[in-house]
């Protein structure tokens, strides 16, 4: 599940203006962009994952929200999903129900958000969005011992959000929408078990003009993404942090990916890594944790993977399912998951962010570049 997708993805902001590479359309479109302001509050629930954070998982968290987006109505956009996406940026507060031990978070965040139907009085979303927040209460083990759900102050929140809308005029939009919302600091500081909390919102959206949707004829034809296959060599690296014993400990891999194209934006990948953890180095050698043959255990890891991307113009989104196939220093699992984006810059090149989790616990979150062939 999405809930250890926690990255921090700055150059995901450029996605709200950057999304989608031009279509070779043969005439210019000047259907324009209007902007959109919402506002919406929300109510939920905190889903108890570990048993360790069970007893703080009984309150009801609250929030307000606050969004800027443009809703993009040209035919080099519509062509990718056959749809009419919003993009934008949202600032929520959200408070927790429990001052003293979780506290409140406010978090900014860039979002992408499909609309089926848009030209229509009532439409669907599907939004998804992930950013930096700021938690105000964090793990302390003394002040604050009781909250294992996040030990830094700077975090990152990633929403998947499904949304009813119904417009009632050209210029305003009732919604109603149910979201999934995960924060956490992605393992770069211990504990880090997260905050997962499902919300129920409503609210109205106002559009500075009024939006006009073409209705617009589908071409088969028309592939955004000429290449079938894509084969990637990539390496990434990144830190952590142990608050109990103030280590700062270094990761670095290298690693390479197949990429198959079946559909339009659609793509099936598999692959394999190798990890140099240097956490697990110190836990070998602090504790004394050796082989068959007397020696310090191996820190080292490999692992194959099988996935699945959506290719958006420069960006792609992809989420994995690895499995270990050396790994003398025992797991927390025999299987993990990875979730990241890469950004294209060139046919060539490219980099981003990534996130490998062991189910609800984040290992560890990445930044890599890498080569295509």
């Amino acid at each position: 599940m999405i809930n250890s997708l926690n990255i921090n993805l700055s150059v995901f902001a450029i996605i709200c203006f950057f999304l989608l590479k031009p279509c070779h359309c043969p005439a210019q479109d000047t259907t324009s962009a209007p902007l959109i302001i919402g506002v919406r509050s929300h109510w939920g629930f905190i889903i108890p994952h570990s048993k360790k954070i069970e007893d703080l998982s009984h309150t009801n968290p609250w929030g307000i929200e606050m969004d800027i987006n443009w809703h993009l109505t040209r035919k080099n956009t519509w062509q990718y999903c056959f749809c009419y996406p919003r993009a934008g940026f949202s600032l929520s507060y959200t408070n927790f129900s429990n001052p003293e031990v979780i506290g409140s978070t406010i978090a900014f965040y860039p979002f992408i958000e499909p609309f089926t139907s848009a030209q229509k009085p009532f439409s669907l979303s599907i939004r998804f969005g992930m950013g930096p927040a700021y938690m105000t209460k964090i793990y302390d083990p003394e002040e604050n011992p009781e909250n294992l759900f996040n030990a830094s102050h700077l975090t990152f929140i990633v929403v998947l959000n499904l949304g009813f809308n119904y417009r009632i005029s050209s210029n305003m939009n009732l919604r109603i929408a149910g979201s999934y919302n995960h924060t956490s600091n992605g393992g770069i500081k211990q504990p880090n078990l997260g905050i997962n909390f499902p919300t129920i919102n409503a609210g109205l959206d106002w559009s500075l003009s009024s939006a006009y949707f073409p209705d617009r004829e589908k071409d088969p034809e028309l592939v955004p993404n000429p290449e079938k296959f894509r084969f990637d060599i990539y390496l990434f690296g990144t830190g952590k942090i142990d608050r109990k014993n103030s280590k700062s400990y270094l990761i670095s891999g290298l690693g390479c990916n197949f990429s198959a194209r079946v559909g339009r934006i659609n793509a099936m990948t598999c692959g394999i890594e190798w990890i140099n953890d240097g956490e697990i180095k110190y836990l070998a050698e602090e504790n004394h944790i050796t082989n068959k043959y007397g020696k310090i255990i191996d820190h080292h890891r490999a692992g194959i993977l099988f996935g699945h991307e959506l290719l958006l113009g420069r960006f792609i989104f992809s989420q994995q399912l690895g499995f270990y196939i050396y790994s003398p220093f025992e797991p927390m699992d025999a299987v993990y998951q990875r979730y990241g984006i890469l950004f294209k810059i060139s046919d060539r090149i490219f980099t981003g962010i990534n996130i490998k989790a062991h189910r609800h616990v984040a290992d560890f979150l990445d930044i890599r570049t890498g080569i295509t062939f």
